[in-house]
């Protein structure tokens, strides 16, 4: 089984997923940017900055997918369904932040200058109707059992489930 986790830059998805590496112990939890840097020594080029390899890195990460199958497999990225409509089969979350504070997160990582896009994607992102996990104001542990809760039960029967409230 596949979930995947559809964010824009700033929602909180590079934060959350060592969290959810912990809360999802039998389940392989993967940032889509987490193979950027080994990807870019590679191609020689910033990937997000150069779109002619853009699909070359979408068919990395597929091959990474494919091999890990049939584990439980949580995907974090910036991909819409749309995008993905040849990928298996699995559910879909939105991971979103108001636009005030996606821009304020991205300034303190020194990527203001990404901030229109991030806004642009996210309300794209929104416009789906997907379920979404909205990680305005909490920390990162509530983000985290946010989503847990908000995914496939499958997923979670190796590990118990976790009520943000509590």
């Amino acid at each position: 089984m596949i979930q995947y986790v559809l964010a824009a830059p700033g929602s909180g998805k590079t934060t959350v997923t060592p969290l959810l590496r912990v809360l999802l112990p039998g389940s392989v939890v993967l940032d889509w940017d987490a193979f950027m840097g080994p990807a870019e020594a590679l191609a020689g080029v910033a990937i997000p900055q150069a779109p002619q390899t853009w699909a070359n890195y979408e068919s990395l990460v597929r091959t990474i997918v494919e091999q890990i199958c049939p584990v439980n497999i949580i995907l974090l990225g910036v991909c819409t369904p749309r995008q993905l409509r040849r990928w298996p089969d699995g559910g879909w979350l939105v991971l979103d932040c108001a636009d005030v504070e996606r821009r304020t997160r991205l300034a303190r990582r020194g990527h203001s200058g990404a901030t229109t896009g991030a806004v642009a994607d996210a309300a794209v992102y929104r416009s789906l109707g997907l379920p979404i996990v909205d990680s305005t104001g909490l920390d990162p542990r509530e983000v985290a059992e946010a989503i847990v809760n908000m995914i496939d039960p499958a997923f979670t029967l190796s590990a118990p489930r976790h009520d943000s409230s509590s």
